[in-house]
């Protein structure tokens, strides 16, 4: 860790910039931490993580466990596409109230659309995860600003 804070000093960044590089960087090794076990050749399907959102494992541990992990794996989603269309406005999918959204809120729209989506469920949870919230905050078109003349659609291919 020495070294990667000391080289980012080093290449001049400092302020917000250096806020964000270290918030990406801790984002990263947090979700890396959580889901070493889950590392495998396949990606979370939708059923996974439904499971673990609905928390109805044996025991307490384990319920809690699978929440948290389906919290970070949400969390870390979330990050990054926040990252990512903050510095690249045309790549927004989803467009999250000012005031912003609670884990608690996100996990709930995220329950209710795979609960409504079942024949989905076998596909990736990330995909997944961004139709939830896409059909929950979708980019609004303001008349009064001449730069959103047409709706932007955002489409986000299906798997097979």
């Amino acid at each position: 860790m020495y070294s990667i804070f000391h080289r980012v000093a080093e290449a001049g960044i400092s302020g917000a910039p250096m806020r964000l590089c270290l918030s990406v960087i801790g984002a990263v090794l947090i979700v890396t931490c959580v889901f070493v076990d889950l590392a495998r050749a396949q990606a979370l399907s939708g059923d996974q993580l439904l499971f673990m959102l609905k928390g109805e494992s044996s025991t307490k541990y384990q319920t809690n466990v699978n929440r948290y992990r389906a919290m970070g794996y949400i969390q870390g989603l979330l990050d990054s596409y926040t990252v990512f269309s903050t510095r690249d406005p045309s790549l927004n999918i989803y467009c999250l109230p000012l005031k912003g959204v609670s884990s608690s809120q996100a996990r709930k729209v995220i329950v209710k659309w795979l609960e409504e989506h079942p024949k989905r469920l076998k596909e990736q949870a990330r995909i997944l995860v961004f139709h939830a919230l896409l059909e929950a905050y979708p980019c609004i078109t303001h008349k009064s600003s001449p730069k959103f003349d047409q709706p932007r659609m955002f489409t986000i291919p299906q798997q097979n």
